[in-house]
């Protein structure tokens, strides 16, 4: 008799045990990440120079009125060195829905970081697309519902000039101190340029300590470009563009 009221108690915690871990496979194996993305700037705003981190769920089939939160979580170093995190959560809580929303899109949500330091977006592609640099989590107090590596980077705000390896530019030496100087100023005095959209190839490139700058001279215009950002222009001041054609004349 005890011994059959042994078995019972662990057929009964093995049931238990069986179907909690075959409603988790249920909560696992429901398709709730449908979309995932990190995004760079905005179509609507083209200063908006921010990576955006968005996901699309679609929580109808869960658990009714189950909350739950969202997160990123970034695994890769250059990107926690670019934006200064390394998880980003979403602060808004969700609750399941009781009927499907539009039955595909379901729930778009994210949140928007802004880039704190010096950015390859070329650089930022290849990560996302070809390493696990960061994964979306949905999950509530205690489980995740499901959890997705982001491969899909998305670029919504275009170079103003793309340059390739065939572009020729001249490269301006500066080896005097007040060679130095004049450029030094220039791009201290430079003040960014909004509202262009595409500029032509440069014709100059020179370098300060190890920053690349391509620089744009025209009759009353003097424009230049930090290699490492080609989305950002700025104009040069009637002084510095006046200093550099001098200095381009003399050369």
């Amino acid at each position: 008799m005890r011994e059959r009221f042994i078995s019972v108690i662990i057929l009964s915690i093995f049931c238990i045990i069986l179907s909690a871990c075959q409603k988790e496979r249920e909560v696992l194996n429901h398709l709730v990440i449908k979309n995932s993305s990190v995004e760079f700037g905005s179509l609507q705003n083209p200063n908006d120079k921010e990576l955006h981190f968005r996901v699309q769920i679609n929580d109808y089939g869960l658990e009714p009125e189950l909350e739950y939160n969202v997160r990123f979580i970034i695994q890769n170093t250059d990107i926690r060195d670019w934006t200064g995190m390394n998880e980003i959560e979403v602060l808004e809580t969700y609750k399941t829905q009781t009927f499907p929303n539009d039955g595909v899109r379901g729930i778009v949500t994210g949140s928007s970081v802004e880039i704190s330091k010096e950015f390859s977006i070329d650089e930022i592609k290849k990560i996302i697309e070809k390493e696990e640099a960061v994964i979306v989590e949905i999950y509530d107090k205690e489980q995740t519902i499901d959890r997705k590596v982001v491969t899909t980077f998305v670029e919504n705000i275009k170079p103003l000039v793309k340059i390739n390896s065939q572009a020729k530019m001249e490269n301006i030496e500066l080896n005097e101190a007040i060679e130095v100087a004049i450029f030094v100023k220039a791009v201290k005095d430079s003040t960014k340029e909004q509202g262009i959209s595409a500029i032509e190839y440069p014709k100059y490139i020179f370098k300060l300590d190890e920053e690349e700058w391509f620089l744009w001279a025209t009759e009353d215009t003097g424009r230049i470009m930090n290699v490492k950002d080609t989305y950002t222009i700025y104009l040069l001041s009637d002084s510095s563009l006046k200093e550099i054609k001098e200095f381009i004349n003399k050369n």
